[in-house]
């Protein structure tokens, strides 16, 4: 698997190969959004501003430029790296070069000259330039440097796959969140046909009663029922626009209160099906969000280690020569003058003693933190695995509900079709026709909705059972290519 540590989309187009940029809607402009066009019919819940025409393809390919969750995983990735860079500083030397120019006026000139070590106490005025070149290799510190550097891959491969974890969950967001805003569309759809025909009814009883040959209480029966028809059509709008701001929230798009997204087309179903329950061995080790768990289970274990080895000793090595110039008068004559003056070489041995007070807490925390990511790590299998059950559940769910649907949708067209035979022979009323048109409409806007459900619970499914490959599964089937830029780590 490999760690996204800048994601980039590219969209075929032919033989050509073209950049989608960085999306953004503006909030007061009328400008509709690259890759989403207007829509010029009005729609069922019309406002001032027409919706806009939502593509899954360009939905998705916003939501890895802008989905703020993403853009931080892919951050903490990069952040990673710079902490195994500073990691791996631990085992090179050290060399520092310090230069000091000095006066040095004595308050009485005719006192004896005392040196201490590089600096002249008594005797008369003198300007020095004093440099020093030095060196310091750490050469044992019991396994810290070792485990700190581990610990910082392991960190880093955590990262990797939490940038895996987040592609998963941006891209289950804006395919749910596409069929949701698809499913309230068809019930808005199928509520206004349904308000229409209640209207076209309550009309009739009401001509029939101006006519004389209808009553009151139809006449209220169908007010009442055009009423509720008119409420339900008013709660579903309102719904509209809350799947509506539910998708451009998991694209990270900024959209005006006044704007709203319609979908371009029902969520595809995947190409590839899910696994059996009885070949998913390995699915939970092979998930992004176990792997993240697992490598900072490890993150941990080191970090542990190098907390114990703050009681052992620490071993470096310490060359220093010094330069040394003088002279009475010109600070340029005494750095002209400048010679190599001593050298000192020192192989320095500390142990620690006492006391041990802070490198104890260091232990007792490090050894917290290591149970908190063991409990991590057996939390996020558990969690898995309920995920992988629970979606293949699902999708059995979603397979007999359409089904279902389906034969709901065959029934209503027989009795559709039968009545209007009937109408037609003079044994029904156009109310019954209207009814059984209602019973019709309202069966295909079943079938449609739980066809969205379904294609969300195969996606899900799909997720769960091929979490390395659901990425380029989503890709393929929007012929969408990821183009990875910047360092990526292997797992």
């Amino acid at each position: 698997m490999y760690g996204r540590a800048v994601l980039r989309v590219w969209l075929l187009a032919g033989s050509s190969v073209l950049w989608t940029p960085m999306l953004r809607a503006a909030p007061d402009s009328g400008v509709p959004i690259a890759g989403i066009q207007a829509v010029s019919a009005a729609l069922v819940c019309s406002d001032d501003q027409p919706p806009q025409n939502v593509e899954l393809s360009a939905t998705v390919a916003q939501a890895l430029n802008l989905q703020p969750k993403l853009l931080i995983a892919e951050a903490d990735e990069l952040a990673s790296h710079a902490d195994v860079k500073a990691a791996g500083a631990g085992f090179l030397p050290q060399i520092d070069l310090s230069a000091v120019d000095e006066r040095y006026v004595p308050s009485n000139g005719s006192a004896p000259v005392v040196v201490v070590g590089n600096t002249v106490l008594g005797g008369a005025q003198t300007k020095s330039a004093y440099a020093s070149l030095s060196l310091q290799w750490n050469l044992w510190n019991s396994g810290r440097d070792v485990a700190a550097l581990r610990g910082a891959r392991a960190a880093m491969h955590a990262a990797a796959f939490g940038v895996d974890s987040q592609l998963d969950d941006t891209l289950v967001g804006v395919l749910e969140a596409y069929a949701e805003l698809y499913e309230a569309e068809v019930t808005a759809k199928g509520d206004a046909q349904a308000a229409a025909g209640l209207a076209e009814i309550r009309a009739r009883a009401e001509q029939r009663y101006a006519r004389g040959y209808g009553t009151e209480v139809a006449v209220g029966q169908a007010r009442v029922a055009a009423l509720n028809a008119e409420q339900t059509l008013n709660g579903a709008c309102r719904d509209l626009d809350d799947k509506s701001a539910a998708l451009a929230q998991a694209v990270g798009l900024e959209m005006s209160s006044m704007r709203r997204l319609r979908t371009f087309q029902p969520l595809p179903l995947p190409v590839s099906q899910a696994l059996a329950a009885t070949a998913l061995q390995g699915v939970v080790d092979a998930s992004p969000s176990v792997g993240e768990a697992r490598e900072n289970l490890v993150a941990a274990q080191k970090a542990l280690q190098r907390a114990l080895g703050e009681f052992g000793p620490t071993i470096s090595l310490s060359v220093r020569r010094d330069y040394l110039g003088q002279d009475p008068d010109s600070f340029g004559r005494a750095n002209h003058h400048i010679a190599p003056a001593d050298y000192r070489v020192g192989l320095e041995f500390e142990q620690p003693l006492f006391p041990l007070s802070s490198q104890a807490s260091d232990v007792d925390k490090a050894r917290a933190e290591l149970r908190k990511a063991q409990a991590s790590y057996r939390g996020a299998r558990i969690d898995v695995q309920t995920k992988l059950l629970g979606a293949l559940s699902a999708r059995r769910e979603a397979e007999r509900s359409f089904a279902a649907a389906e034969s709901s949708l065959a029934d209503a067209e027989e009795v559709f079709a039968l009545t209007e035979a009937q109408f037609r022979a003079g044994r029904k009323d156009l109310d019954s026709v209207q009814h059984a048109r209602m019973d019709r409409d309202s069966a295909q806007t079943d079938l449609e909705k739980t066809g969205a459900q379904r294609a969300v619970a195969q996606w899900r499914a799909v997720r769960a059972t091929f979490p390395q490959d659901f990425p380029a599964l989503v890709f393929q089937e929007l012929h969408l290519q990821i183009q990875l830029r910047g360092p990526a780590s292997v797992r």
